[in-house]
């Protein structure tokens, strides 16, 4: 079976302007839809973020009272060199550190892991 190459022209009929405004309105109600439902989306994740911070409030309140009961206490501080959060739980009484998280040695190692790589940048510029 042999295929010759002929021109074939399809007579379509030009799109009638009462037709073109019809699929442009069809076109702006998808998109007005598409924005009230972003719309409802950020509105509802704006209403389970109040929702978060007011759950977390609770919780530190919580945690609070159980440090009381225990006469102990929660301290956060920022290492002043590696800029990261150390929480340390202390007795009220005496100040002593019970627990540390990163403790000591964690945060002597990540400070001369720290020195090691300045070393290293310093060597390679």
């Amino acid at each position: 079976m042999r295929v010759s190459s002929q021109d074939v022209m399809l007579d379509l009929p030009d799109p009638k302007p009462q037709e073109l405004v019809v699929k442009r309105q069809m076109q702006e109600g998808a998109l007005q839809n598409m924005e009230k439902q972003m719309q409802e989306s950020v509105q509802r994740a704006e209403s389970q973020n109040k929702v978060n911070s007011e759950e977390v409030r609770k919780l530190l309140e919580e945690i609070r009272s159980k440090f009381d009961m225990l006469s102990k206490y929660l301290r956060i501080e920022i290492d002043s060199d590696l800029e990261i959060p150390v929480a340390k739980i202390m007795e009220r009484d005496t100040n002593r550190v019970i627990r540390q998280i990163p403790p000591d040695y964690l945060l002597e190692l990540m400070k001369r892991i720290d020195q090691m790589l300045g070393v290293l940048l310093e060597k390679e510029a």
